[in-house]
């Protein structure tokens, strides 16, 4: 298998867990900056609360 993408679509992990056994370690300091690189865009994390609706009492 080429890809990770290609395995898991054709059922083949395994296969391709086997052939990568080998491969040297990534770089962990690089995928853990990528992980807490600020997303793009200015979305915010949570969303604004609803205003409460006024009470007919």
């Amino acid at each position: 298998m080429p890809n990770l993408k290609n395995a898991r679509n054709k059922g083949k992990l395994e296969k391709f867990i086997k052939a990568h056994e080998s491969d040297p370690d990534g770089d962990l300091d690089k995928l853990d900056a990528v992980i807490k690189r600020p997303t793009q865009g200015n979305e915010k994390a949570t969303h604004p609360a609803s205003p409460e609706a006024s009470s007919d009492d």
